[in-house]
């Protein structure tokens, strides 16, 4: 079975829309303060059945594109699975509960020029 994952905006007025698509086993979708989308790949899967996590060390975190596809920002994550923006900082926790600190991420003014 071919899988897809992609990220999705929901509107409950309009059709869901795709927004980008490519990145593996998506966990967490969020813009940061200057509404450029951001996401958390937990990476490659190969569980046995819905519900087991990525493979250690495959994660990443990614960016949207306006053309629909995604730029890694970092890898390898270890089963990363939130992440939050403080300005252009992003604090990613991961399945063993560690919390990393990913500076210069997000986008200017806050991160460094795009």
């Amino acid at each position: 079975m071919a899988i897809n994952p992609k990220a999705v905006a929901i509107d409950p007025k309009a059709p869901a829309k795709d927004v980008a698509s490519g990145a593996r086993l998506l966990v967490d979708v969020e813009f940061d303060r200057r509404r450029q989308l951001y996401a958390l790949a937990q990476g490659l899967f190969l569980g046995l059945r819905d519900g087991f996590p990525a493979e250690p060390n495959t994660g990443s975190l990614v960016r949207v594109n306006a053309n629909g596809t995604f730029t890694v920002v970092l890898e390898p994550l270890d089963r990363p699975t939130s992440r939050e923006f403080i300005g252009n900082t992003a604090y990613v926790a991961n399945l063993a509960g560690e919390i990393w600190k990913i500076e210069n991420v997000g986008t200017h003014p806050f991160g460094v020029p795009k």
